[in-house]
């Protein structure tokens, strides 16, 4: 096919549409059907799919011969055509010498008999001899083996008079081949939690503010719906298997559908997402960052002190005066890619756009608020919050925390104020009493998780999404409290009790509660492309146990509420680090 023929036209539009609820062979499924007929009729109503156009291969009719009958008969299409090819069933994935191999289980397949299942590598090669310009295979099912290029940088600009000129086969898969696919869970109460949104995107939802509606705007829609649903254990993986046109699915008046598009658009170009590579073994990960900053030994005096940490402190009243104090404990988290996927930083651009960015969803694990200043060096660029002090003529400031992003990847994120503070026993009238220092139970937690989401959000602005090594340190630990437990009752109608007389200091009752380690820190392997709820849910409540035996607690972490895992987002406040 020459793409210098290629008209910016589509003159046919044809889909295959397959669903198979009722397996032979394999656990059968209960909303395959349904999500297959849910897309034929929105390809039919809303994108302009004639209905002659449009196969649907239900159950029974979905066997190997009754499928690779019907994708191989759209050889017949001419070369200014777009086919879509939809699949809700069972996928397969086996591992070989050179890597995975996916497969697609027809209604009579058997997973232990591999010449009954559909190899992808039998679609693509299939879509070799079909002349139809665009292919679009979107597969709600999970497997690996996907041979998928990574598009380029977002942010660019290209017309749409173009992508309708180049050749393009794209794939949207709805997960992996661990993760398990959800056969229902939409807000539909028909669909699975993958074709929902798709659903979704394919109304409308996915388009741009000019109406238009791309292949690689509905798998960026459905990428992120998928990803943060509450209901799902799923990432979808999604690119371009060969050529760098798009299949273009809805344009304002079906210009891409007339004989002269007419009005032409700039639309903005997304990073495909592949499946990543998997995270290194323990064994394979060189701590680059974590050495060069301070973070290799817990139990070297010098732990997490950098130039960077040095500029945390606080200003405390001293009578009339106030002096300035550095930073004596903090709470330190540090995220380091693992792996060799390319990551690409623009720190310029992150120095404009990042400062005091809000939270841009409502969940309370992803509310993390950037600091409000922003300095840049030739490899990092740094947020920070700080005070200020003017006294005789001078200008003094610390920092109450700050997020150091590096280029290479690798994050920093340093809490003094909002985590971590001072205490005081045997207070009287004319004694303000012993200092302890102390870091918060609850708000270490919840600031570990702000920051993992936080972290994939800003690594995805790279697109970076294989494996991170996450550091949660606790510097200057040694002879602090761990305060602040959930006060909220429990399954049992409980509550924990608070052990914290700070008058009962003087006659050494707090001994058993202090931390003994010179400094404390848990290490953690993070996919960030799995990484949803349930799979930070997982770290969090083993980082607090880790935490809570640090400080001599023998029970469940009292960060969460009595006898659960329930974290208690009431009591916990992702502003105070302002106060």
């Amino acid at each position: 096919m020459q793409t210098a023929k290629l008209r910016p036209r589509y003159q046919n539009s044809c889909a295959l549409v397959i669903g198979i609820n009722k397996y032979q062979q394999v656990n059968p499924l209960s909303h395959a059907c349904s999500d297959a007929e849910s897309v034929a009729e929105i390809l039919t109503s809303d994108l302009n799919f004639p209905k002659g156009s449009v196969t649907v291969l239900l159950d029974d009719q979905a066997t190997r011969a009754g499928i690779m009958k019907a994708f191989l008969a759209f050889e017949s299409l001419s070369s200014d055509d777009r086919v879509l090819v939809f699949f809700a069933g069972h996928g397969e994935t086996v591992t070989g010498q050179r890597g995975d191999v996916g497969y697609l289980v027809p209604v009579d397949g058997q997973t232990k008999d591999k010449s009954t299942l559909i190899p992808w590598y039998e679609l693509t090669q299939g879509a070799e001899i079909i002349p139809a310009k665009h292919i679009l295979f979107v597969m709600d099912a999970c497997y690996s083996g996907l041979a998928l290029q990574r598009g380029g940088k977002a942010g660019g600009q290209r017309f749409i008079s173009d992508m309708l000129q180049r050749v393009s086969r794209q794939v949207i898969t709805a997960g992996k081949a661990d993760q398990p696919v959800a056969d229902g869970g939409s807000a539909t109460g028909r669909n699975s939690i993958f074709t929902g949104h798709l659903l979704e995107g394919l109304r409308g939802k996915a388009a741009n503010d000019n109406g238009v509606l791309t292949a690689t705007h509905l798998m960026h829609y459905v990428y992120d719906k998928v990803a943060v649903d509450p209901h799902s254990h799923q990432t979808p993986h999604y690119g371009h298997l060969h050529g760098d046109g798009d299949f273009i699915l809805r344009m304002p008046e079906n210009i891409h559908l007339s004989e002269d598009l007419g009005e032409d658009f700039l639309v903005e170009t997304l990073p495909d997402r592949p499946e990543p590579p998997s995270v290194s073994t323990q064994a394979e990960i060189k701590p680059v960052f974590a050495e060069r900053n301070g973070y290799l030994n817990p139990e070297d005096e010098k732990f997490g002190k950098n130039e960077w940490t040095a500029k945390l402190g606080e200003f405390r009243s001293m009578g009339a005066y106030r002096q300035k104090v550095r930073a004596s404990h903090w709470l330190a988290l540090v995220v380091e890619p693992v792996s060799n996927q390319l990551v690409d930083f623009d720190l310029a651009n992150l120095a404009k756009t990042l400062k005091s960015a809000s939270p841009t969803s409502d969940k309370p694990f992803e509310q993390f608020h950037m600091p409000s200043q922003a300095i840049t060096t030739a490899k990092s660029v740094i947020f920070y919050d700080r005070e200020i002090q003017q006294e005789d003529g001078k200008r003094d400031e610390i920092w109450r925390r700050f997020v150091r992003i590096e280029s290479n990847g690798a994050i920093e994120y340093c809490d003094l104020r909002g985590a971590a503070g001072v205490m005081y026993a045997g207070r009287t009238p004319e004694n303000r009493g012993t200092p302890i220092n102390v870091f918060s139970y609850i708000q270490v937690i919840g600031r570990v998780w702000n920051f993992l989401f936080a972290a994939k959000r800003l690594l995805r602005l790279a697109n970076y999404e294989s494996g991170v090594r996450l550091l949660v340190n606790l510097v200057g630990a040694k002879d602090s409290l761990l305060v602040e437990f959930s006060k909220q009752l429990g399954a049992d109608q409980k509550s924990w009790l608070d052990p914290f007389d700070f008058d009962a200091a003087m006659n050494g009752s707090l001994e058993n509660w202090r931390c003994r380690d010179l400094h404390f820190q848990s290490e953690f392997l993070v996919g960030l492309s799995s990484l949803g709820e349930p799979e930070s849910k997982k770290l969090i409540v083993e980082c607090a146990k880790k935490l809570g035996l640090a400080y001599n607690h023998q029970s469940s972490p009292r960060c969460f509420n009595h006898g659960t895992d329930l974290f208690p987002w009431q009591m916990y406040d992702p502003n105070r680090h302002l106060q």
